[in-house]
């Protein structure tokens, strides 16, 4: 069985990337650090972090980690369950929470789930921002708890909700289908706005509406540059409905095809074990996506 203390250093120079922070964040010395990896490691038979800069865990050392994680998260549960039941302080500190979700959600409907995690403060999160279709992916990995994906099929210890459908619109700024009707735009032929290559909303529009010709394309790695591009007129892109509802009042943009929209079901995974932090922030997730998301 592993030594909780040797978990602790795992968790801790792997968030950190560093043995030096690491040290520092556990209050103990790096020669002392250094030997927990150690033991761990022979124990384990295996290396499980890269000493580079920064520090990253091997592949058997993310399926360790994953399990440390969920040691330190299960040890913050009960110390604050032991508080409450003797009426003590608190003194866990924050449980941290490791998290993947697209950019796209934490623009818009997510949004309060955040402003209830800083208003009880007793989460730390590490947050991973990936695109939907690649956030399974980290679970499936052991890096995060949780995760906003568009996969139904659970992970590997996991389970599943669905949490509604996220309708992305596809828009563009006035000049840059100036004097052109609806039926005369050349989706093929315009440029278009992509984040990056993982991003396929745009040709999943394309393939929707039958067109086959690829467009110039322009990346844009940042979600709000990408929404301010759009606006400029730089190309035309499939954005969520809910970042661009006052836009298309006033006109900076304007929907390519009224009547066509990409619609995203998006899901909750999560741990299947009992965490009380991790059922609260369950709860807290649902009730954001049935305010936020098409049903």
């Amino acid at each position: 069985m592993f030594k909780t203390s040797h978990l602790e250093a795992l968790s801790a120079v792997c968030e950190s990337g560093s043995f030096e922070t690491a040290a520092s964040t556990l209050r103990i010395t790096q020669p002392a650090l250094s030997q927990r990896i150690g033991a761990l490691e022979r124990e384990a038979g295996l290396v499980l972090v890269e000493r580079s800069r920064p520090v990253k865990p091997t592949r058997p050392g993310r399926i360790v980690l994953a399990l440390a994680r969920q040691v330190m998260l299960l040890s913050s549960d009960t110390q604050r369950l032991l508080a409450a039941d003797s009426s003590l302080p608190d003194a866990s500190g924050m449980a941290r929470v490791s998290l993947a979700i697209n950019a796209d959600s934490i623009s818009t409907w997510f949004q309060p789930v955040i402003a209830q995690i800083a208003a009880e403060r007793s989460v730390l999160l590490d947050l991973h921002v990936e695109d939907q279709d690649h956030t399974a992916t980290l679970l499936r990995e052991g890096r995060v708890m949780a995760a906003v994906t568009t996969s139904r099929t659970p992970a590997p210890g996991c389970t599943v909700d669905r949490l509604g459908t996220m309708v992305y619109q596809p828009v563009c700024a006035p000049s840059l289908i100036k004097g052109l009707k609806e039926d005369e735009v050349d989706l093929g032929g315009l440029p278009m706005l992509r984040f990056d290559t993982k991003d396929d909303l745009q040709h999943s529009y394309l393939r929707q509406t039958g067109v086959e010709d690829q467009p110039p394309v322009h990346y844009i790695h940042s979600n709000r540059e990408f929404l301010m591009a759009t606006k400029l007129g730089l190309g035309w892109g499939v954005l969520p409905e809910g970042q661009i509802i006052e836009d298309l009042k006033t006109g900076r943009l304007v929907r390519l095809h009224p009547d066509r929209s990409v619609q995203v079901p998006l899901y909750w995974q999560r741990w299947r074990f009992s965490s009380s932090t991790l059922d609260s922030l369950t709860t807290t997730v649902r009730r954001a996506a049935a305010l936020g998301l098409a049903s």
